[in-house]
């Protein structure tokens, strides 16, 4: 799977965010870890995810399990986050 990036910067060697990601909300539990694992391998390299949709430790066993694949490493993977500003 190809998907576009945005860059962030200005060259010579700007970052780039991915400009499509895997969202995780009302994921189903038990299932989020094989999903997010199934799209890292797939080429996904962001994830949308959120305190209040409760399933980090799921989501991070699906980034643990494509990263000890070998094929890619934390720094190809944006993960974005969000909290309550009561959180904070």
């Amino acid at each position: 799977m190809s998907i576009p990036y945005i860059p962030l910067g200005h060259p010579p060697h700007p970052p780039s965010l991915p400009a499509l990601g895997l969202g995780t909300w009302k994921a189903p539990k038990g299932v989020v870890a094989s999903v997010v694992t199934a799209a890292l391998q797939s080429g996904y390299r962001m994830l949308d995810c959120a305190c209040d949709y409760g399933n980090e430790q799921e989501v991070g066993a699906g980034i643990s399990a494509a990263l000890s694949g070998g094929t890619i490493t934390r720094d190809d993977i944006f993960v974005t986050s969000k909290l309550w500003n009561t959180f904070h």
